[in-house]
């Protein structure tokens, strides 16, 4: 989870820079008389892409506070024996559910046997 948080910041900030950077362009002619036109085309081309930009990052911590919310919901966690049938159920936090463990929101760590499956309810 970390590390999409840290992509995505990294992402973000070599767009930044990318965009405050003028390397690999040709230096600009000393004298460039640009219609008023052209001069509406080029900002509104500018704010196009600032206006894009924004709405990536929103965007980005939209999706990265929904994932976050929905890994820290409590869920009712049920181990079933398959020989006997028997239940017991716990309650855990999403991200804190493992194929084989889980830790529950008491803090007890429950191991699964190759026996038991686990299963899941969300409120």
């Amino acid at each position: 989870m970390l590390t999409k948080i840290l992509l995505t910041l990294a992402v973000i900030t070599g767009c930044l820079w990318f965009v405050s950077t003028k390397r690999g362009r040709p230096p600009p002619p000393l004298l460039v008389v640009l219609s008023k036109k052209d001069q509406r085309k080029r900002e509104i081309l500018r704010r196009s892409v600032y206006l894009f930009m924004a709405t990536m990052v929103l965007a980005a911590i939209v999706m990265i506070y929904i994932e976050v919310a929905d890994n820290n919901t409590i869920v009712t966690v049920h181990v079933i024996n398959s020989q006997t049938g028997s239940r017991v159920s716990y309650r855990a936090r999403r991200n804190d559910i493992e194929s084989g463990s889980f830790s529950t929101v008491e803090g007890r760590t429950v191991y699964v046997a190759d026996i038991e499956r686990i299963e899941v309810e969300s409120k």
